[in-house]
């Protein structure tokens, strides 16, 4: 045998050290991400001979998990628990993803139901659907949000949730449903997708009920391309959260110990967040209060200087100062007058649009979600259906939620940007007056 001595012995390293190594990341990526902005010709140059310039140019760690460095994801999370306020957040790649993690934590599951609105994005009900739970899809009110009422009546004792959904960034009727909820003992997922920064009665949306999705992708009032939150007060509710949107890794307090209660372990997906989703979030996040002042102040300016018509109505709020000021919705008394005025404003240059035409499919609008009133399945065990007996399924059509349909057909939606300037203000508010003056006379 040789006399060497071993290192773990004392003696000196066969392989002392590997490498260097180039990053995974390096310049090239950073020159293609760089290539998103609007750089000037001359700047373009600049900056790429800079980069190419850098020797060793070491790129990003873009894993929130095992990070060297502190975690972009972990920063942003930190942010959104200061702008919501509750004690635990999850970063997620979606609100989608956000909705299906919430439901599953939850126990949602095959044969349960859960209550959405029948003005939402599609994924709030095909996530239900996706979590093999029924989706029972009721009727919004002037609110264009969830109507108390209409969830009272829908309660079964199938019901595992109530999602309200923060239309078009105003409240719900938080006090009425979480009454409604805490009655029956019902969770309420939040879905904030579109009301990011918004409150009811001083309290944050997303803090209020049992837990809150939000949403970042590009349209959204704060974005990071795609992305979204969790957030909850809920520390087991969090913690099978965090496994469902990343099961291979089992994030715990302990992941490598046993089951601390059932329900702990499971099998989940991946849903995460990456670092570089996660460095934009946080810069967005930071940026939150600057954002919605400045959405809040257009929307007052162009809404006060509205004048007033006999047959003229705006959306109700709940709560006004809660309204994160993104739209401004107005009712005309019926869906030809609407649809008429729609077409003048927009000739104007005011930007208006409509809400419901029965000629446009919108994925928004409970008409157009054939996957769930034909009651579409991925696979051959028939699911989430079967899972109920047929004469208990919601009864679905096109027609099913008639008010909210009246309601979305006369109404028209003016967008507002937290950029304009007093005169954009002044201009969008002339307009109106100007088609409203002649259509109202």
């Amino acid at each position: 045998m040789s006399a060497e001595k071993l290192a773990i012995d004392g003696g000196p390293r066969a392989v002392p050290e590997l490498g260097p190594f180039p990053t995974k990341i390096g310049a090239e990526e950073l020159l293609e991400i760089l290539d998103m902005w609007e750089f000037s010709p001359e700047s373009r140059a600049k900056i790429r001979q800079l980069i190419e310039r850098e020797a060793n140019l070491k790129g990003p760690h873009l894993f929130k998990y095992y990070n060297p460095k502190p975690s972009k994801v972990a920063a942003a999370e930190k942010a959104m628990l200061d702008l919501v306020g509750t004690k635990y957040c999850l970063a997620v790649n979606s609100c989608t993803s956000a909705l299906v993690a919430s439901y599953r934590a939850l126990g949602v599951g095959a044969g349960d139901e859960v209550i959405v609105p029948a003005y939402t994005f599609f994924a709030t009900s095909a996530t239900v659907a996706s979590s093999n739970a029924i989706p029972v899809i009721v009727e919004v009110d002037e609110t264009l949000c969830l109507d108390p009422e209409a969830i009272d009546r829908a309660i079964t004792k199938r019901t595992k949730a109530i999602v309200p959904v923060h239309m078009r960034g105003a409240p719900a009727q938080m006090d009425a449903i979480m009454d409604i909820a805490n009655k029956k003992g019902i969770p309420v997922v939040e879905d904030v997708a579109q009301a990011a920064g918004g409150s009811f009665g001083g309290k944050p949306l997303g803090s209020i009920g049992t837990m809150g999705c939000f949403s970042f992708d590009y349209y959204k009032i704060i974005v990071s391309g795609e992305g979204g939150f969790i957030t909850t007060d809920d520390e087991w509710l969090y913690t099978r959260a965090q496994s469902w949107h990343d099961c291979a890794a089992c994030w715990r307090p302990d992941r490598f110990a046993k089951e601390r209660r059932e329900g702990e372990l499971f099998c989940g997906e991946n849903y995460r967040m990456s670092e570089l989703e996660g460095a934009v979030a946080l810069a967005q996040i930071r940026r939150s209060d600057e954002v919605l002042a400045g959405y809040r102040r257009a929307k007052m300016q162009i809404k006060n200087a509205i004048e007033t018509f006999p047959c003229l109505s705006f959306r109700r709020l709940t709560d006004e100062a809660g309204d994160t000021g993104i739209s401004l919705v107005m009712f005309l008394p019926d869906a030809d007058a609407t649809r008429a005025a729609i077409k003048y404003l927009q000739a104007e240059g005011v930007p208006a649009g409509g809400i419901y035409d029965s000629k446009i499919r919108d994925w928004h609008i409970f008409s157009y979600w054939e996957h769930i009133l034909h009651k579409k399945t991925v696979a051959s065990d028939g699911l989430p259906w079967s899972a109920v007996p047929a004469d208990e399924l919601p009864k679905y059509s096109r027609d099913m939620c008639p008010r909210t349909l009246d309601l979305l057909s006369r109404a028209i939606m003016v967008d507002v940007g937290y950029h304009y300037s007093g005169r954009d203000c002044a201009a969008i508010a002339s307009g109106i007056n100007k088609v409203l003056r002649t259509m109202l006379k």
